[in-house]
């Protein structure tokens, strides 16, 4: 019998939904693209927005691999 333990990685999870209703209203970040991706973002800032919980401005223009997320209510 093999001795040996098997080990493993613990997984973390981003919650994307949550990361953004932690923003208080007014509030400006840069979140990297390597962390989340972009189309991620703009999909639960869409969902948010069309469950009316929350609204944001997602944009890339003018960042490298990084996402800027406003959010305004």
């Amino acid at each position: 019998m093999n001795n040996q333990a098997n080990t493993i990685k613990p997984v973390t999870k981003i919650s994307i939904p949550d990361t953004l209703l932690s923003l208080k209203v007014g509030e400006t970040v840069m979140i990297s693209a390597r962390t989340i991706n972009s189309s991620s973002v703009r999909a639960a800032a869409s969902r948010l927005k069309k469950i009316k919980k929350a609204q944001f401005i997602v944009t890339e223009q003018g960042l490298i691999n990084e996402i800027k997320v406003t959010r305004l209510k």
